[in-house]
């Protein structure tokens, strides 16, 4: 399955009142939480874990992932906290043909990480301006969140180098 792939099915598609999850693991360690797209449920049991703290969040280290619930077909997805689940951020899966992250790069990341190739996925932050009547958005590619999706663990990895904009338009 191509990497770009691997964190989308991690989460299935969110409604309000969806299990926003991976296939499940066993046990039902739900917890419902009202988030900026409704209600969803997150299967405990899926959660990822973050051992080193995002970059100005401290405090925040479970999180899940769910589909951003939309009316068309949409890539975004909801990083939710878990515990306290006032913080959420919308990511993009990293589509890897796209080549706008230097394999030499994500090959460094994953290295510096521990994590297999075969389990990395790789997700952008994306932000939303609004300029007049339209919305401008754009992703970190300085910062994306490394995944491990084996171990269930994250990262936010700040790339050594400056050759990738914070701001990266799409």
């Amino acid at each position: 399955m191509p990497r770009e792939h691997t964190a989308a099915k991690m989460a299935a598609p969110a409604a309000p009142g969806a299990i926003a999850s991976a296939p499940q693991s066993g046990g039902s360690n739900k917890k419902t939480i009202d988030t900026r797209f409704g209600t969803i449920e997150f299967d405990l049991n899926q959660a990822l874990t973050f051992p080193k703290a995002i970059p100005g969040f401290v405090g925040y280290d479970t999180f899940g992932l769910a589909m951003v619930p939309s009316e068309t077909q949409s890539s975004f997805m909801l990083l939710q906290a878990l515990e306290p689940t006032d913080l959420s951020f919308i990511v993009l899966p990293y589509d890897a043909a796209a080549n706008l992250i230097e394999l030499k790069d994500v090959e460094a990341a994953q290295q510096a990480l521990s994590i297999a190739p075969a389990d990395c996925a790789i997700m952008l932050i994306a932000t939303f301006r609004k300029l007049g009547s339209s919305f401008e958005t754009s992703v970190n590619m300085r910062a994306p969140i490394f995944i491990d999706t084996n171990k269930r663990q994250a990262w936010q990895y700040i790339m050594p180098n400056d050759r990738y904009d914070v701001r990266h338009k799409l």
